[in-house]
Formats: C-alpha cells, structure tokens, sequence
C-alpha cells in the first residue's frame, strides 16, 4: 500500500499543476529546442487521474496491475496497442508482489520483485516474461532486494536495489547496482550506497522510485539520484565494457529543483526533467534540460531545452495552461523522447531535441 500510495500522489502532484496559470518563461540564451510533436498516442487503460503511474523504457510502456493482481504486468506500444499482459509465477512462492519492470530490445518484460514462500521466508528475483504472458526464466537474488530493473542487448540484467542485511555486518555487500545473467547469476556490484550518502536512511535514494532512475545502453548503464532531503544529486555512470564507474555532481538550476523524468537516447543524449514548487513565490516550475558531463569535471552542466522551462502562479486555476506546455519526461524512443504536454490530455507526445536556429540581425 505504501508503493501505491507514493505512485498515486505523483499522479495527484502532476494533475495540481494543469489548474495553474499565468505562465512565464524565464529568458534564456537556449542553444536546443524541442519539435513539435512527431507522435501521439493515449493509454486510457493505464494514464488516467487515478492510475498508477506507468514507466517508458526503449519502445513500451510498461505498467504493474497492483489494483488488480501485484504478479501481473501489462506492456503497450506506441501505438497504444497491449503487446504483452504477463504474470510472474516463481516455484513454490505463494505471494508475488512485484517492484518495477523494464522491456527487453526483443519485446518481452524483465520484472523485479519479491515472493513470500510456502514456508513463510521471502524471496527477491528477477524474471523474464515471453511474448505469450509467460514466466521463461527466473533468477534468485537472495537478500538483494530490486527496486529499479533494466535489461542490456546482450541479454543481461541489471537491477537497481539494496542488501536488506547490509545493516547487519560491516563487511556485508553494499553495493546498489548489480548485474546479472539468467544462466550464471551475479556477475558483479557497483556504486556503494555511502558513495552517495552516509545517512542512516541513504537506502530511500533506492527505494523511492521519485529519488532515483536506472537507463540501460548498449555500453553503459546510467544512473540518476536526486533527494532534497538527502541533499543529494548525482548522475552514475558504469562503462560495460571498461567496469569503470564514474560520478558527477548535479547542481539545481533553481532551489526547490526535483528530478521527474530521466532519459538516455539510442545516440547517448541524456535528458532531465526537474519541477519544483516554491512556498515563498507560490510558484510551480517545469523544465526539460539536456544533460552533459565531462570527464575530468566535478559537475555536470544543464542547458535547458528552449519552451520547455515554465513558471505558474496559481490565482486562477479556472484557467487552463496553454496547449503544448510541457509537464513532464517519460523516456526515450530511439532517438525522440517521449513527454506529457498539455493539450494531449493523458497522452503521450513524441518530439526531438535539436540545436536551435538563430536567425542573423
């Protein structure tokens, strides 16, 4: 219930923000902008103001039926079109209750979650749904409990998650990144959970799905965290090939910035969306912001996307932002992302991101 709560209130917090008006765009030289929409589509079935926020990865949006059954996931297109509606049955588990959800290049789902067994223990894994709903193959994560999954092209996995026991011992696995293979297992653990934080509450940069984001690319793994209240915002890298791990600051182009939308196209742009609301202004802030870090550099540099950097003022809410103003990142597709404006209702837009024109005097 407490996952279901948290999905339901980014839906509430998001749908606040289309009663707001009297826009503003702060004035900025913005060197990228963001096309008019290239694609539409809607999902009544899973976009609505009281569903549970689905999540876009590669080509899909993926949605777990927890109202319905806490085993089953449901995959779209974009067209809109359900491709796959799959239920994770695990050996012996008379429980599953599932935590997050990705898509393969080939179409099929990878889910994470956790299953109470027929002996009252609990069980993590990581399974694989084929295109016909069913579970293919599964694999046993022991005290590693996923919260976030991917899966790379070379059929591997990687989870974003914690060692529930981690608190137990000094020398116990700390590590919050894992990769893994259905037929060998752990193949390895990244990025410690202190190279983050040192709170003793650090494990809610994993565990809140609104506090962290996992892409998988065909050479690397990306990761973003992001908690006012673990001062924290940190943009990971893993190189799959070289296992090197690197990190770079994030700093907020404005105070009360929070990550919610991260995204990592097929030619490596990497994208942020931040909102934020400030008491003192009673004002309510959306950007999309293009993502570059150097190496050799502390922090990462934010360029935001020109038109997509907003202020409101809530006077009026009777009225309506203007169609086209953006709200929010969902992913990638290829090379476009995939976004929520207003004027598309509970659908979603596909645009690109290109350099700005700017015409001579």
């Amino acid at each position: 219930m407490v996952i279901l709560g948290r999905l339901r209130h980014a839906v509430f917090t998001l749908a606040l923000t289309i009663c707001l008006s009297e826009i503003a765009q702060p004035q900025e030289d913005n060197a990228f902008s963001l096309s008019p929409a290239t694609h539409t589509s809607f999902y009544p079935e899973v976009m609505c103001a009281h569903c549970i926020v689905p999540t876009w990865d590669r080509h899909y949006l993926l949605h777990l039926e927890i109202d319905k059954d806490p085993s089953l996931v449901t995959m779209y297109d974009r067209d809109g079109k359900k491709v796959v509606e799959g239920r994770v049955t695990v050996q012996g588990a008379s429980r599953i209750s599932l935590r997050a959800a990705g898509a393969t290049q080939g179409g099929r789902i990878v889910a994470a979650g956790g299953a109470t067994m027929a002996d009252g223990s609990n069980q993590h894994f990581i399974a694989e749904i084929g295109a016909t709903g069913h579970t293919v193959q599964v694999i046993q994560l022991g005290d590693f409990s996923p919260q976030q999954v991917c899966a790379a092209s070379d059929g591997t996995v990687w989870a974003l998650g914690y060692n529930r026991r981690s608190n137990d011992s000094a020398e116990a696995d700390t590590n919050i990144l894992r990769h893994y293979d259905f037929a060998n297992g752990l193949l390895g653990g990244y990025v410690s959970l202190r190279s983050l934080s040192a709170a003793r509450d650090a494990v809610l940069l994993v565990e809140s799905a609104h506090e962290s984001s996992l892409r998988c690319e065909k050479d690397r793994v990306s990761l973003l965290f992001w908690s006012a209240s673990h001062s924290v915002a940190q943009y990971v890298v893993v190189n799959t090939y070289s296992q090197e791990v690197a990190h770079w600051r994030v700093i907020a182009p404005f105070a009360e910035a929070k990550a919610n939308g991260f995204a990592v196209t097929d030619d490596g742009e990497v994208f942020v969306s931040l909102t934020g609301w400030s008491d003192s202004e009673s004002t309510m802030r959306h950007g999309l912001y293009k993502l570059q870090a150097t190496p050799g550099k502390a922090a990462v540099t934010l360029i935001p996307v020109g038109g997509t950097v907003t202020a409101f003022k809530c006077h009026d809410c009777g009225h309506a932002l203007p169609d086209g103003t953006f709200l929010g990142l969902y992913g990638a597709d290829g090379d476009e992302l995939v976004v929520r404006r207003t004027g598309d209702g509970w659908g979603l837009a596909w645009a690109k991101v290109s350099m700005s024109v700017s015409c001579p005097d």
